[in-house]
């Protein structure tokens, strides 16, 4: 599955963005990643669960957080809220 052209894959990595940005935490692969994680422990739909786990893999696949920005746009928009929320 090419993770980053399936809509679905979006919904799912901007609903672990949106609760880091709520809770005012650090928006990152890493975060992502972890915010995912604990998305999938609460999680008890099959399919919902699947797409969560493709999403964790996706994000495993870039070496560093410079090549997931130049790579996926909507990650760089990500990262710039982050900043302006770390400046304010």
């Amino acid at each position: 599955m090419l993770f980053q052209n399936n809509e679905k894959g979006h919904v799912i990595i901007g609903e672990a963005a949106l609760s880091l940005a709520l809770g005012e935490k650090e928006i990152s692969i890493a975060t992502l990643f972890t915010q995912l994680g604990c998305m999938a422990k609460s999680e008890s739909n099959a399919k919902r669960l699947t797409q969560i786990t493709e999403a964790r893999n996706w994000l495993t696949s870039f070496e560093s957080p410079t090549a997931a920005l130049k790579q996926v746009p909507y990650l760089q928009t990500l990262a710039g809220l982050n900043e302006e929320l770390n400046y304010q």
